[in-house]
């Protein structure tokens, strides 16, 4: 029996949330302008749509199997040991996330901030950091993202307000210049980053309100997509398109770009504690999500004991695996979509057809 953990439904919403503003704040935005042009918000939008439907999907599998994450009722469904062959592939993919967010997140504290220290050095810091999280458990960086989110949220909110009087929307036109094509091929990329709050599956069960699933999600991910949307639209009003596609991190551009008279300037102060708070609190979600799920395939009662070979294994993943930050662009980019849409929509179907073929419930 694993210890007994319990999260309130604002947590629930603060930590998917939390999750979005990590990847935005790193590279998925100019991901975003660089694939679908000047119709990204259009790719948002659809994103978002399609993300609604699917967290439909997961709340109501929460529902027919109470008190099992998908691990667990991937093996009520296709039975131990093929259930324990698919299961295993979601707490691989967080893992997985958990090194692409520390990476990312190195290079550009190496690259912009920190030029001298040893990169190793850098996310060595932040992985210590994250594994004390974890191990004071899931409820701890529920009530930290509670009180972080609301922060980073009216954080952007302000930013964009300064942002407005920039905006030129002459430069979001032509819209559908190169039809729909642009728009179609850029949804999955950024649905592939916002579909990470497919922790939710894990989520659900230690929920105080399980049935508010859905609720906490299409909040959650509602907020985010607001954030990403007026982050897309503010990059390319106010750079224009060519330019925005080549910034190295065009969030901390936009936050350079913002001054008031002589005394509020260096922003970017501001979008560093958003960057390094939403990372971390994320990557503790992904470790989290990846213990306890490898944890119950095994057969152990607590996931603490697997908390710091994950970390160290998420480490290795991202240190050799990444040499440089065009390679974490070329892999976000090309190679991590397609995993991720697998896991995130292939799997999560494939379950919920197979449970509704078989006449499984929990």
């Amino acid at each position: 029996m694993h210890e007994k953990e319990v999260i309130s439904t604002n947590q629930f919403i603060w930590m998917l949330f939390c999750i979005i503003t990590s990847f935005t704040g790193l590279h998925v935005i100019r991901l975003v302008i660089f694939q679908a042009r000047r119709d990204a918000w259009l790719s948002v939008i659809l994103a978002w749509v399609l993300d609604v439907l699917l967290a439909v999907v997961y709340a109501y599998m929460g529902i027919r199997f109470p008190g099992q994450n998908m691990i667990q009722y991937s093996m009520t469904i296709l039975g131990k040991r093929l259930g324990k062959i698919i299961g295993i592939s979601f707490p691989i993919f967080f893992l997985l996330v958990s090194s692409i967010l520390q990476r990312g997140l190195s290079i550009i504290l190496n690259t912009v901030f920190f030029p001298k220290t040893p990169e190793a050095l850098i996310i060595i810091s932040s992985y210590l950091v994250v594994s004390y999280a974890v191990l004071k458990g899931i409820e701890s960086i529920g009530r930290v993202c509670e009180i972080l989110g609301p922060f980073f949220l009216f954080s952007c909110i302000v930013l964009f307000l300064f942002f407005i009087p920039d905006i030129k929307i002459d430069r979001l036109k032509p819209q559908l210049e190169a039809g729909l094509y642009p728009a179609l091929t850029g949804t999955p990329l950024i649905l592939s980053f916002i579909g990470i709050c497919i922790i939710m599956g894990m989520y659900i069960p230690i929920c105080n309100h399980p049935e508010n699933g859905f609720t906490a999600k299409f909040t959650a991910v509602s907020l985010g997509t607001f954030v990403i949307l007026s982050l897309v639209i503010s990059t390319i009003g106010i750079f224009s398109y060519p330019q925005a596609k080549n910034m190295i991190n065009v969030s901390l551009e936009l936050t350079r770009f913002v001054h008031l008279g002589d005394f509020f300037e260096r922003v970017e102060a501001i979008w560093l504690m958003i960057i390094i708070g939403a990372a971390i609190t994320a990557s503790a979600s992904m470790i989290w999500a990846f213990s306890v799920g490898i944890s119950q395939i095994v057969g152990l009662n607590t996931y603490k004991p697997l908390v710091l070979p994950a970390i160290l294994v998420s480490f290795v993943i991202g240190i050799t695996s990444f040499k440089n930050s065009l390679d974490l662009v070329n892999f976000s980019l090309y190679s991590y979509p397609l995993m991720a849409i697998l896991v995130e929509t292939g799997l999560e179907m494939f379950l919920f057809f197979a449970a509704l073929i078989l006449k499984k419930k929990g």
